[in-house]
């Protein structure tokens, strides 16, 4: 049970954060195809820039949670939900509590500054006209690793049955 837990958390984050690295990148094609004077700024500040970080954030609460089981957390869908919920410092607490550390570069900064607009529903609901963000490509670094870690910790898990 624990492994499917692991794998559909796994593919969920995964899936997610994909599609934030691929909505990036139709964000600096469509400001280029627009002759936007500034792409990056666009990419960064623009219409598709809510929805981008968004995903990125859902992608790396579910990676971190997918983290949290595969190390020997509770994998019960209602600890995840009550215990965790879409707190991002929660969730990589938990994965750390259980032994799990990631090279993810800049993780724990990135973390720091979206946990507050990430469980505060910023990206989904509201249009805040200013808000400290990462960098889109540091933070899609620290995703492609932190997914690595957790791929690796899923094959390990499911070799091990």
């Amino acid at each position: 049970m624990t492994a499917e837990v692991v794998e559909a958390l796994y593919n969920l984050g995964r899936a997610h954060a994909l599609s934030g690295n691929h909505l990036y990148a139709k964000a600096l094609d469509y400001a280029l195809e627009q002759e936007l004077p500034d792409p990056d700024h666009f990419a960064f500040n623009g219409t598709f820039s809510l929805s981008t970080y968004y995903l990125l954030c859902l992608g790396t609460e579910l990676l971190l949670k997918a983290a949290y089981v595969a190390s020997g957390g509770n994998h019960e869908d209602k600890h995840l939900r009550n215990a965790i919920g879409h707190d991002l410092k929660s969730a990589l607490e938990h994965a750390h509590e259980q032994g799990f550390a990631s090279a993810a570069p800049r993780l724990h900064d990135i973390i720091d500054v979206l946990n507050e607009p990430y469980t505060r529903h910023f990206f989904r609901y509201s249009s805040p006209q200013t808000m400290g963000l990462p960098a889109l490509p540091e933070f899609v670094e620290a995703l492609v690793v932190l997914e690595q870690e957790v791929e690796a910790l899923l094959l390990a898990l499911k070799s091990a049955q």
